[in-house]
């Protein structure tokens, strides 16, 4: 979506996100892409490095989801997608995230990828790039590592 396309209260959400990203030393990108009104297929994208990991977070006001990476050169990685209904729900999963960010491995983000699907069954996926897989209790950690072996 481009930033002419956004209601003002998808504006003001957004411009939360990102001072709440920012505060705690994420890296806004796209930021002058988004300025110039071009279309951007996640209307917030933000990336962190911690000696742990790096971690990416993109956020879609016209698709309603959260997208979550997390990787490191040797452990592969773990990304997903939440799907969210309102405001409330996005704004409660990436604080999930991001009171989890300070330490993240990829291991950790498979095990929230968990606490996320407990939260909002049937909303958490994992793209393989030509499939989407469904996450669940019993299948997330599955998930994660046949894909990390299957590209490692």
């Amino acid at each position: 979506m481009d930033k002419a396309s956004m209601s003002e209260s998808q504006l003001q959400q957004r411009q939360t996100l990102a001072q709440q990203l920012s505060a705690q030393g994420w890296q806004l990108k796209n930021e002058d892409a988004f300025n110039h009104d071009l279309w951007l297929g996640a209307e917030l994208t933000a990336r962190k490095r911690i000696p742990e990991s790096i971690m990416e977070l993109n956020y879609s006001f016209e698709n309603s989801y959260v997208g979550f990476t997390v990787a490191k050169f040797d452990e592969g990685r773990a990304e997903y997608i939440i799907y969210f209904d309102e405001w409330n729900t996005s704004h409660e999963i990436v604080q999930d995230i991001l009171s989890h960010s300070e330490q993240m491995t990829v291991a950790r983000a498979a095990q929230l990828s968990i606490e996320l699907i407990r939260k909002h069954p049937g909303d958490v996926f994992f793209f393989t790039g030509s499939d989407s897989i469904e996450l669940t209790e019993a299948n997330a950690l599955e998930v994660f590592e046949r894909f990390n072996l299957e590209v490692g």
